[in-house]
């Protein structure tokens, strides 16, 4: 993953000593992207890059996956467009032949510049374009606007904070918290958590004045008079019920489509394996995308009544899949608790917050791994729980409407149960499920037994 931060002044101009103080935020969250770092000053009103008098501040920290040298380094600027950006785009390679096709031509292989160029080329109406996730924000100095945008199920955190004089966004909450007038609790979310444990189900965060960027949005700031354009650049449609078999076909297809775009990288991508479904299907499939097959890392619990070893033991013995076996012990976790707080930054909802990260952190300490494909995003976008069930039923007992409800119900509960898990700063993370087309099917199947995950996904 990267950090990312960005400030936009209403009023005058930035100078020097916020040069330096924004600096100082952009790094703080350093261990987001350990490979490099770059600032960019912008005053708009000049077009020039001038670090004593802005008015646009753009600051990253790069975690480098996809072209590795520094033609992909950020803030990326090209002609009157800069850039800096958290994530992936998984179809980069694809959009980038369509523009080369109509005439652009790319100085760089980074996903980055592909971004620009859409944009260039086609405005921010094109970002329904783009498969991946991401938290980026662009500013177009050729139509004195700034274009914030943030991926369609909210994987890529994006915070923002206004206040009389200035606009801020982050990738983490406590970038904006020293330039807050006062911090104070948002008693709604301190409600919300406590009473139903309900968190990232809405914009809100737990300080008031901070908000979340909401998914599959685009955020228009022009800057002669600073007002604000939301506009929803994507939203779910349904394709009509299919029969089974040609349910199961279709799946396959947008499942094997979506596991093999995640595996394009210019570092090693490995695979987290639970011995579950999800990620066994995952790992399986990725392993034979590869030439030099996977690297999957496994947790092993000492007690055997819960542990998965066996299961694990055999899809490697079957499909030939490299697997490191970790034990998280009870001391890994008291140890990382105080760590896992500071990385989220906010209350998490469970304890395997906790846990996790405690995986990630060994994998990062006893691998070079970079990038993990996860199982996350599964049972949530399948219904893998059985507590969904019960939506299930509600929903064909009120006149079939399960398919409106299960767009809410899938994304706040994918908020609650997975976003967390993504601000732990130790590797990236790929969760081929939150696919849109997988997605914008599986709503479609929504109400017949075809949508639940022991029907589907033990069949791949």
């Amino acid at each position: 993953m990267c950090g990312i931060f960005g400030a936009i002044n209403k009023r005058e101009s930035f100078n020097r000593e916020h040069y330096l103080k924004f600096i100082q935020l952009t790094d703080s969250v350093a261990y987001r992207g350990p490979d490099s770092s770059g600032y960019k000053a912008i005053n708009t009103r000049t077009n020039r890059i001038d670090e004593n008098c802005f008015n646009v501040f753009l600051g990253h920290r790069r975690l480098s996956i996809i072209d590795l040298s520094n033609d992909g380094n950020q803030p990326m600027s090209i002609d009157k467009f800069h850039l800096i950006y958290n994530g992936e785009i998984f179809n980069y390679i694809e959009i980038r032949e369509e523009l080369k096709n109509e005439g652009v031509n790319f100085i760089s292989e980074s996903d980055t510049e592909v971004i620009i160029k859409l944009y260039e080329k086609h405005s921010e109406k094109s970002f329904d374009k783009l498969n991946g996730m991401w938290a980026f924000i662009l500013v177009d100095t050729r139509n004195n606007k700034v274009i914030i945008s943030r991926d369609r199920f909210s994987i890529k955190p994006l915070f923002l904070y206004e206040s009389d004089h200035a606009i801020y966004f982050s990738s983490e909450i406590k970038q904006l918290l020293p330039l807050l007038e006062s911090i104070e609790v948002n008693s709604n979310s301190i409600y919300n958590y406590i009473q139903q444990s309900l968190v990232d189900f809405n914009e809100e965060t737990f300080f008031k004045n901070v908000y979340r960027v909401p998914p599959a949005t685009t955020i228009s700031i022009f800057l002669n008079d600073y007002k604000k354009e939301y506009t929803k650049y994507w939203d779910y449609h349904f394709e009509e019920s299919l029969t089974e078999k040609q349910s199961f076909e279709k799946f396959l297809y947008l499942f094997e489509d979506s596991v093999r775009i995640r595996l394009r990288s210019d570092v090693e991508v490995g695979s987290l394996l639970s011995g579950g479904l999800d990620s066994s299907a995952i790992t399986l499939k990725a392993n034979k995308y590869l030439e030099q097959g996977i690297s999957s890392f496994s947790v092993i619990s000492n007690d055997k009544s819960i542990s998965e070893e066996k299961f694990i033991d055999i899809l490697i013995k079957k499909a030939n899949v490299k697997c490191f076996k970790l034990s998280i012990e009870d001391k890994d976790i008291i140890n990382n608790l105080s760590k896992t707080i500071f990385a989220q930054g906010e209350p998490f909802p469970t304890f395997s917050v906790v846990a996790q990260f405690s995986i990630l952190e060994k994998i990062k300490t006893q691998s070079d791994i970079k990038v993990v494909l996860s199982g996350q995003g599964g049972d949530e976008i399948l219904l893998g729980y059985l507590k969904y069930y019960f939506f299930y039923l509600k929903n064909l007992a009120i006149g079939g409407k399960l398919k409106r409800l299960s767009y809410e119900i899938l994304g706040s509960l994918f908020n609650k149960t997975i976003l967390h898990q993504f601000n732990i700063q130790l590797a990236k993370r790929y969760i081929p499920f939150m696919n849109k087309k997988s997605f914008q099917f599986l709503l479609a199947e929504g109400n017949n037994e075809k949508i639940w995950s022991s029907h589907l996904i033990s069949q791949k």
